[in-house]
């Protein structure tokens, strides 16, 4: 029979080497940096202030091709439309996958048999409800 010594065991327990972590002196050396520069983000964050994006030409005069401006409406436009897409899809499956496998929105537990006709479509409205 195979004996692991109990040390082993509590040590691998312990280890969380696998769990990406930010070291100490990281935070401290990017908190002096920015401390020591407060004034000069200060600055920068009032120069913000004057500046707005729709005063800005959105089409260079000489090329016609989009300039940074430009580019924010249909950023905007196209990322809507996506996550638009994105949660129809996610509602579509969700549905299906819940009336396909007799699934509901979320695991729960339940001091009763969920799985009969009634009680199936009485925990699903209340686990959409709760969402």
């Amino acid at each position: 029979m195979l004996k692991i010594p109990q040390h082993n065991i509590q040590s691998s327990l312990l280890s969380f080497d696998c769990f990406p972590t930010i070291n100490e002196p990281e935070i401290t050396v990017w908190f002096l940096c920015t401390r020591f520069r407060q004034r000069s983000i200060e600055r920068a964050m009032d120069l913000t202030d004057s500046f707005k994006w729709e005063d800005l030409p959105t089409r260079d005069a000489d090329t016609g091709h989009l300039r940074a401006a430009g580019w924010i409406p249909l950023t905007m436009k196209y990322t809507r439309n996506a996550v638009i897409a994105i949660l129809c899809f996610h509602f579509a499956q969700s549905t299906i996958r819940i009336v396909r496998n007799h699934e509901t929105l979320f695991i729960a537990w339940y001091p009763f048999d969920w799985t009969v006709s009634p009680f199936y479509e009485l925990v699903n409205m209340s686990q959409v409800k709760t969402f």
